[in-house]
């Protein structure tokens, strides 16, 4: 789900995965996830790797990449360690995992209901937000999976 897309005049259905990072809620495109792991606290660390790259592991027959979510947006850690999760994203036959907070529901919703990210944001990271889902009363942060990955490793490109 790029910006472009998102939030282009063409009215779409979309659904949204939910989930918590640093005490917020942020989305990604349910389109992007592979799926959602327990959080394995036995991961293998990766030598000189990138400060938010926690390590990898390799669940079945495949290794994936964990990158942090709550250091990576520069949040405080304040999660409950029982509720920990992994999300794992496909993004061009690329696996990575998300080490998030806990993990909440799928909204099935419009583009309609998505609007530009305002100034007001949980991150310094502005350019990863690339939507805010208003439902529910609420406000839900949408995080663009190719800008965290690019920002992480600049080599890789989409």
């Amino acid at each position: 789900m790029e910006k472009e897309l998102m939030l282009d005049e063409e009215i779409r259905n979309i659904e949204i995965l939910e989930f918590h990072a640093g005490g917020h809620s942020y989305g990604f495109d349910i389109s992007d996830v592979r799926e959602i792991l327990p959080y394995d606290k036995k991961i293998r660390k990766i030598p000189n790797s990138n400060p938010y790259i926690e390590g990898i592991v390799k669940p079945r027959d495949f290794i994936i990449p964990i990158i942090n979510l709550v250091s990576y947006l520069l949040l405080e850690d304040v999660a409950d360690k029982e509720l920990e999760m992994l999300i794992v994203t496909k993004v061009n036959n690329m696996n990575v995992g998300f080490h998030v907070d806990s993990v909440d529901k799928i909204h099935r919703t419009t583009t309609a209901n998505i609007t530009k990210p305002d100034k007001n944001l949980s991150t310094k990271l502005k350019d990863v937000v690339t939507g805010i889902l208003n439902i529910d009363n609420r406000k839900i942060e949408i995080l663009e999976i190719r800008n965290i990955i690019s920002d992480i490793n600049p080599n890789i490109k989409f």
